[in-house]
């Protein structure tokens, strides 16, 4: 909670952001990032098409229940993708060769999401999102990514599939939410475009003993 509190404060601009220029400063950044964007891109959406029926959908377990589902999918797809485009300024900026920076997403989305403890989800299907992110790192097009919204999609896709809303309501609101998805993530590659230290956060991970040189 205090990670997406401090996520809203820097969108605002009441928090400055530090450079990245480790390792754990890199996973730190996607960790925030992502709660931050999935989590508001959520709640947002489930209130508006609410209304003032609002509070009291959370008294319904079910809602409850499934609202909690989509947390974890959406979470783990905006993961993914922040992953890649991550990857994607070190490959620009660091050298890397392509299978080095599918081994680097693969590194960061076990790094990340094998180290929640979560039951609101079958921990099989938590992994298997994991598996998605590296399947795409391993024929990604770094250059398109690198550049604008391509890495993006899934969590996009994530949202509309998995928000606790009536299929027929989703089909009218499908541009305005995708949109509302698309339009905070620009932020995001913004800050981390101009926070990450690519030749430092790979040197660094090099020090860890991950093998990792910055101008392989």
């Amino acid at each position: 909670m205090i990670s997406i509190l401090k996520s809203m404060l820097r969108t605002i601009g009441l928090l400055s952001d530090p450079p990245v220029e480790t390792r754990q400063q890199l996973i730190d950044f996607i960790d925030t990032r992502a709660a931050y964007v999935s989590q508001v891109t959520l709640y947002t959406y489930v209130k508006a098409r609410a209304g003032t029926q609002y509070p009291k959908l959370f008294q319904n377990t079910d809602f409850l229940t499934s609202l909690r589902i989509a947390r974890w999918h959406i979470y783990g797809a905006a993961i993914c993708d922040l992953s890649l485009f991550a990857v994607a300024q070190l490959k620009r900026g660091g050298g890397l060769n392509k299978q080095k920076a599918s081994d680097l997403v693969a590194e960061l989305l076990d790094g990340i999401l094998l180290d929640y403890q979560q039951d609101d989800i079958d921990p099989n299907l938590f992994a298997a999102m994991g598996d998605k992110g590296k399947q795409r790192a391993a024929f990604a097009d770094w250059d398109l990514i690198a550049d604008g919204a391509a890495a993006f999609q899934s969590s996009s896709d994530a949202v509309f599939r998995w928000a606790p809303i009536a299929d027929e309501l989703k089909n009218d609101d499908e541009e305005i939410v995708r949109n509302s998805i698309h339009l905070r993530w620009i932020g995001v590659r913004r800050d981390l475009k101009a926070l990450i230290k690519p030749d430092l956060v790979l040197a660094d991970w090099q020090r860890a003993g991950r093998g990792y040189p910055p101008s392989i």
